[in-house]
Formats: C-alpha cells, sequence, structure tokens
C-alpha cells in the first residue's frame, strides 16, 4: 500500500477541479433533483453542465475535469508510486486487455477517497446531465500505464464491468501517439491533461492507440448503477422461483 507523498493530492478540498466544471455542477444538482423528485414526469432541461461537455461522436463527450497543476503532481507521485507498488496487469483479463495498472483503491486509499470524492460531487451530475441516469457507483478507479515497452497499444473491447466510462490524460505532451479509437465512428486524438473522454462502457468498442515513446498515464473511472444491478439480480430471482 503506498502513501501519498505530496499532501495537496490528498486534501480535502475542490481545488484540483476544473472551476467551470465545478460551478455548473453546483448549479446543476437542484435542477436534476427537480426532476427526479417529478419521477420523470416532463423534460429534463439541460443543465449549465451541458454547456461545458462537447459531444465528439453520438453518447460519447469530452470535458475539462482536473486542473493542470493538479495533473503534474499527481504525474510526479505516480513516478514514486512505480518504485514501491508498481504497475501490473490484472489476471482476471484477457491478455489481450490487460493493461500495467495501479487500483488506487487497494494501491493508495488515500487517493482513492479524493476520487470519490470526485465521482460524488462532480461526475454524478456531469453523467446525470448527459445521459440522464445515474451511474456513480465505483466498479474500480485506475492508473493506467502505455508505453513502448510494456503495452503499446490496447486491443478492442467493451469495459462489461461499467455502465460509463470514463478516461483522462495525465501527461498529454510527455510522450508520441496515443488517442483513442471508436469502431465505426472514429479517433479522438489525444485530449489536453485534465480533460476527461467519457462513454458509456458496455456498448462503446474502443481501444487505446500505439504510444510510440515516452509513457501516456491516464486515469480511468469505471462506473455503474449499483441500485439497478440489484434489481436486476432480483428480478431474476423471481423469474427462477
Amino acid at each position: 500500500m503506498y502513501q501519498l507523498k505530496n499532501y495537496l493530492l490528498s486534501m480535502e478540498s475542490n481545488w484540483f477541479i476544473n472551476q467551470a466544471l465545478y460551478e455548473a455542477c453546483m448549479d446543476a444538482v437542484p435542477v436534476i433533483n427537480k426532476f427526479t423528485v417529478s419521477e420523470g414526469m416532463g423534460e429534463l432541461p439541460k443543465t449549465p453542465v451541458n454547456k461545458l461537455c462537447t459531444e465528439i461522436y453520438p453518447q460519447i463527450y469530452k470535458f475539462p475535469l482536473f486542473k493542470k497543476a493538479w495533473c503534474k503532481m499527481l504525474v510526479e507521485e505516480i513516478q514514486h508510486m512505480e518504485k514501491e507498488v508498481g504497475f501490473h496487469p490484472n489476471p482476471d483479463e484477457d491478455v489481450a486487455r490487460q493493461i500495467p495498472e495501479m487500483v488506487l483503491e487497494y494501491k493508495c486509499p488515500e487517493l482513492f477517497e479524493r476520487m470519490w470524492f470526485t465521482v460524488e460531487t462532480i461526475l454524478k451530475p456531469v453523467i446525470y446531465s448527459c445521459y440522464h441516469k445515474y451511474s456513480h457507483d465505483i466498479a474500480t478507479v485506475q492508473i493506467a500505464n502505455y508505453n513502448p515497452k510494456d503495452k503499446q497499444q490496447g486491443a478492442w473491447h467493451h469495459d462489461e464491468s461499467a455502465d460509463v466510462s470514463i478516461v483522462v490524460p495525465l501527461n498529454t505532451g510527455g510522450y508520441v501517439g496515443g488517442g483513442t479509437e471508436f469502431m465505426h465512428r472514429g479517433i479522438v486524438k489525444p485530449l489536453p491533461s485534465g480533460h476527461a473522454l467519457m462513454f458509456p462502457s458496455a456498448s462503446s468498442m474502443h481501444r487505446g492507440l500505439a504510444v510510440e515513446s515516452g509513457e501516456r498515464y491516464l486515469l480511468v473511472f469505471w462506473l455503474y448503477d449499483k441500485s439497478m444491478t440489484v434489481s436486476r439480480a432480483e428480478d431474476l430471482l423471481d423469474i427462477e422461483v
């Protein structure tokens, strides 16, 4: 288990969130709450968050999430983390899909707690504004690493463990190549550091493009709606009975 060396990365504050997005989320919450209380009667109006989310392809969005200064700090911390806990592929995934990763919940609980704050405060209203649903339960939050030595390029896959995937580049400009390709849709070039790429997990077949030199660090969120998962399980039990 890794203990953060930079206190600012674990500080209980919203300083590391893009300020315009933070303010938009605060303004969006009352609008969303009013709509959910009405139990879906009527139509959810556009929230302030929608103005900051650009739809690249159908249901695939980009938006500013973290400040560049925070991303730079995190990359410096990752270099310490590599020495102490390292990147390791998930042995439960097929070999083609494996990427060197660090799962924050187990490797660095302090940073995971900050990311939980980000999900509850920021990503929850962003997802509702774009998809009109809640998917704020965490399947995993991890740091992934693409590089020519360990993993140059990803294989085609969809993220079956989640409903919504959010990928945030941390060091754009520190490597050559990279980006994300969506099958039958097109390529998204590397976004600026701290900008998020968000898409439906199960229906978006995608792959990370080859890194020609350097190391590409990504912060990845896999999110789902636990209440819907429980509801489906209960429905299946009723059918079996």
